[in-house]
């Protein structure tokens, strides 16, 4: 039996099928087009079960990325997995997007996903510990400069130790609130480095942006606690309201259409 997994908040689609009774097996399909997620992603869960001759019956449960990211992205995901799990009669896993990365804590000290939220903003998390377990910071909306003000508080703590207790600590960044935020990221990494032994690393594109594998991966353990839903359950999770919603929540899109309405007026 398989969870079959949905990644689609971030900019790659992609498919992945986790089997139960061998979980180290893993097989992933991805789309590196840009934003391809509603063209591709029921295919290429149809093609990866021809070529591992994966029957319908044998998927045990449907999982997806629930958020934070597109919030076209989200519903593509949500809504394919729920399809699916209709369907099938089986449940769904709800997987959030930012806790899916704290299974990359096995290849650093500190994980910290970053998705772009524009203007200064992101959907961030700072994980360590064994599996990621431990949250420096939650998942969450934050400033960028206040999830790097809160990561270099918890660097420079360590920075307090004797010598002989300090450690070398490994900061892993993910997300493409790298692509983003670049340059500030980069002044981050040179100030900590110049000071401190640790490593600020930024994870090459390959390897940077969230997919279904790892969604399929954190699916597990939440399948195996019985931590499912029935489909109608499986939720998008866009952790902020979208940006027209917040306009016309706080009166700046009636000020926006008021304004463009004068300069029609006035022949501009």
């Amino acid at each position: 039996m398989y969870i079959l997994g949905f990644e689609t908040t971030g900019p790659i689609c992609s498919v992945a099928l986790l089997d139960l009774d061998d979980p180290s097996f893993v097989c992933l399909r991805e789309e590196k087009e840009p934003m391809g997620h509603l063209k591709h992603l029921a295919a290429y869960a149809e093609e990866l079960m021809r070529e591992y001759g994966i029957q319908m019956r044998e998927i045990a449960a449907a999982s997806s990325s629930i958020g934070p990211g597109s919030f076209t992205g989200i519903r593509i995901g949500v809504t394919t997995a729920r399809a699916v799990a209709q369907a099938l009669g089986i449940p769904c896993v709800a997987v959030p997007t930012l806790d899916a990365f704290r299974c990359k804590s096995l290849d650093s000290n500190i994980i910290v996903p970053i998705i772009n939220a524009r203007r200064g903003q992101v959907y961030g998390a700072i994980f360590s510990g064994e599996d990621g377990k431990e949250d420096i910071l939650p998942p969450g909306p934050y400033m960028l400069v206040d999830v790097l003000d809160k990561l270099k508080t918890y660097l420079d703590s360590d920075n307090d130790n004797s010598s002989e207790e300090r450690k070398t600590l490994e900061v892993s960044f993910y997300g493409d609130g790298i692509d983003a935020y670049w340059d500030l990221l980069t002044k981050f990494k040179n100030e900590i480095e110049s000071k401190s032994a640790h490593r600020i690393i930024f994870v090459e594109e390959s390897e940077r942006y969230q997919s279904a594998d790892m969604v399929v991966r954190y699916a597990l353990d939440k399948y195996k606690n019985k931590e499912v839903v029935n489909f109608d359950a499986l939720l998008p999770d866009y952790m902020r309201k979208a940006e027209a919603e917040q306009k016309l929540e706080d009166g700046t899109l009636k000020k926006l259409r008021e304004e463009k309405l004068a300069r029609l007026m006035k022949g501009n």
